[in-house]
């Protein structure tokens, strides 16, 4: 049977039985207070609120987080949904909670539970918790003349946290960075990619060749103008980072271009607001029925969720002309309207003052958000000479995974 907490610990404390009850302690400038369902910390002059229920669940001592994997060792479904403290302590730089009851399941008569203040402070609300994550940066928008060229030094990437560093921000920030001083090998390019994380095989395989031949089962693989596109929006999980290192080029033609496809939609959404919405709310077929496969995935143009608005993590653009299916499922109407907000949003893609361009040289490198920074590729003269690039991917995990960790130990600068 379980203890009931008494009847004045579950009262909202007034000033004077504060100073009274087992559940109020002040420690540097430190002071708690129990209510009906949570527990209140005040730090100096912010007073943060935390549940009772949340506590529980996330106590850090070696019965409930397993001590090397940082793993928990209970459900939150183990959590008795009325458990209240019988006692709160701040113990040096940690507090310390005992409980009035076990969890559902579990042995214990009576547990104590840990937690540091830093893990109280990074938790004592909405938004320092989103910091912790790295998840209140917002990315800038660029148009061809605001974007800069800085190239970072292949040796600086590969051998410096500093040049690593530098590479991921910029990834988050502009979606779009290049290396020079690349070796031309075939395996460059996955090695380039192994310093963030593991490469994003898909079928075409750990990476891929970028070349025109002949019956090509992608029109990436021709010599054709190659118009603004995302890679492998058929797929469930498109890769987040496509990497293009150039490994011989002497042809006429052939540069490359990108279009930063956050700053196409905040001018769609500032002149043609309800196409915006349109293209939000409107799944679009894409598709890729060849050589012995059959990918399909539904998707809206713009994915910008404005609850965290402006935000490169929740967001989103899926375009990809050359892969879309037919639309299924719009009625006449629909089709008109969404096929007027396409064509709209086409218009600002297209726009030369969005349009960066230029060509890579062999032993140069870029690498760019996929679901951000539309890319593509002028045509070329296939016998002028050679140009020969060599791709591959990396998913968004494996870059959020590389800026929060750096970031967190060396800072993060916004103006990269």
């Amino acid at each position: 049977m379980h203890r009931i907490a008494s009847k004045k610990l579950l009262q909202p404390f007034s000033h004077t039985n504060l100073v009274r009850s087992r559940c109020f302690t002040t420690a540097e400038k430190i002071t708690t207070r129990c209510e009906p369902d949570a527990l209140h910390v005040k730090w100096g002059q912010v007073e943060s609120k935390y549940s009772y229920l949340w506590l529980r669940d996330n106590c850090s001592c070696p019965k409930c987080l397993h001590p090397s994997s940082r793993q928990k060792l209970h459900s939150s479904a183990d959590i008795p949904l009325e458990i209240k403290p019988t006692n709160v302590n701040i113990v040096g730089d940690k507090a310390e909670i005992t409980w009035d009851q076990p969890l559902r399941h579990g042995q214990d008569t009576q547990h104590t539970s840990q937690y540091s203040l830093d893990f109280l402070r990074t938790y004592q609300s909405s938004k320092s918790a989103e910091k912790f994550r790295f998840n209140d940066i917002t990315p800038q928008t660029w148009n061809r003349d605001e974007y800069q060229l800085d190239w970072v030094s292949y040796n600086d990437y590969m051998n410096t946290d500093q040049g690593l560093h530098k590479v991921v921000q910029r990834l988050y920030n502009k979606g779009l960075v290049f290396l020079n001083g690349v070796p031309t090998t075939d395996e460059a390019v996955t090695q380039v990619a192994e310093r963030i994380g593991p490469v994003q095989e898909t079928f075409y395989g750990r990476d891929f060749d970028v070349k025109n031949v002949a019956k090509s089962i992608n029109i990436a693989y021709t010599s054709l103008y190659l118009g603004f596109h995302m890679d492998l929006m058929y797929m469930d999980s498109p890769p987040g980072v496509q990497l293009l290192h150039n490994l011989k080029n002497s042809v006429t033609g052939g540069a490359s271009i990108f279009v930063d496809s956050f700053r196409a939609v905040e001018l769609l959404k500032s002149q043609y607001t309800e196409d915006y919405k349109i293209l939000k709310s409107t799944p679009v077929t894409f598709h890729y029925v060849n050589n012995g496969h059959h990918m399909y995935y539904k998707r809206p143009t713009i994915v910008d969720d404005e609850q965290h608005s402006g935000l490169a993590w929740s967001s989103h653009v899926n375009y990809a002309p050359q892969f879309q299916g037919p639309l299924d499922d719009l009625t006449p109407t629909e089709s008109k309207k969404f096929y007027q907000a396409f064509q709209r949003f086409a218009d600002f893609i297209e726009d030369d003052s969005l349009r960066y361009q230029l060509t890579l040289q062999p032993g140069e490198l870029v690498m760019f958000a996929n679901r951000r920074v539309l890319h593509g590729r002028t045509a070329f003269d296939p016998t002028s000479g050679d140009r020969h690039l060599k791709g591959t991917y990396l998913s968004l995990d494996s870059l959020k995974d590389k800026l929060r960790v750096l970031s967190a130990q060396y800072g993060y600068d916004s103006s990269i």
